[in-house]
């Protein structure tokens, strides 16, 4: 009777336990879901996850670890650009990669372009191909928004004007091609602003090559 009611104990902590992880699984699968697939090891710990029942999916082939602290369906397809944004959340996409966001550019880039406050530098960014630009402070903060990657996640650019005219300065000297196709597409879009785009040229002292291109394509 003894080894009965210790076999019975033992079953009845086996199935609480499983009740337990399977109900914590279940919340993390409900949550990945409404994040897109992926979720940050703090929102999982919001929702009562802990990391190590995160290491626990993730020996098991459930989810996968993209960057440090951040998490995925196993089944999510890899989005380059979001990685990066996880990786470098100060960085914000810029020059060809903003226009690629912005749908102003005819292809994707060959590599991909982030601006960082201050003299910010990362080695392992440079090998891995990415190009980091830098910005002066005052510059730096004016005019991020954000859009969303073809695989439909959202990320950090510079808007669609600020890039217009920033390709077009000395530090940057886009391409005579990437500039006129980039220009030409945004103006023949409903929601262009030229007022706007007009006053950041002067703030990056590019509005007489700026009023060149729309004499010629408004």
């Amino acid at each position: 009777m003894i080894e009965w009611s210790v076999l019975t104990k033992i079953l009845i902590s086996c199935i609480f336990v499983s009740m337990i992880v399977n109900s914590k699984e279940k919340i993390l699968m409900d949550l990945l879901s409404e994040k897109g697939g992926r979720i940050t090891a703090k929102e999982a710990s919001l929702a009562g996850i802990h990391r190590m029942f995160l290491k626990q999916l993730t020996d098991a082939g459930k989810i996968v670890r993209v960057v440090r602290g951040v998490y995925q369906l196993a089944t999510t397809q890899e989005d380059e650009l979001l990685n990066l944004q996880h990786r470098c959340p100060t960085g914000v996409f810029s020059c060809e990669t903003a226009l690629f966001l912005h749908s102003l550019m005819e292809r994707a880039p060959f590599v991909w372009t982030m601006t960082f406050k201050g003299f910010y530098h990362s080695s392992s960014l440079e090998k891995n191909g990415i190009v980091v630009k830098h910005s002066s402070k005052s510059l730096y903060p004016l005019e991020i928004v954000e859009v969303k990657t073809p695989l439909g996640n959202i990320v950090r650019a510079y808007s669609a004007e600020r890039t217009l005219c920033e390709i077009m300065t000395a530090k940057v000297a886009a391409d005579i091609q990437t500039i006129t196709y980039a220009v030409k597409t945004y103006v023949s879009r409903k929601e262009k602003n030229i007022p706007k785009l007009i006053q950041l040229a002067k703030a990056f002292h590019v509005e007489k090559k700026l009023r060149a291109y729309l004499e010629v394509l408004l």
